[in-house]
């Protein structure tokens, strides 16, 4: 709910983030891989989120889970010039 999202947004905005975007064929589900389960209860050993999550609102990382979702987060990460 509301809370969850503005608990989100303080701990997204606290210090430095790196922004990435990345493309290719199945980018989106070769990184959920790598990154792992969004709970970090559920994320295996291995992947970003089970080695460095703290718990579900700071789980180290975000990415899109389609690509409707990749479209509308980089308009809002980056400008039209940062993206190629």
């Amino acid at each position: 709910g509301r809370e969850f999202f503005e608990g989100l947004i303080r701990f997204m905005t606290s210090g430095p983030i790196v922004a990435m975007a990345i493309e290719g064929e199945s980018a989106i589900s070769i990184a959920r891989t790598m990154i792992g389960a969004t709970s970090p209860t559920e994320a295996k050993p291995g992947t970003i989120r089970g080695d460095f999550s703290l718990d579900t609102r700071e789980n180290v990382v975000h990415a899109s889970d389609s690509p409707r979702s990749a479209e509308r987060e980089l308009e809002v990460i980056f400008s039209p010039e940062e993206i190629c």
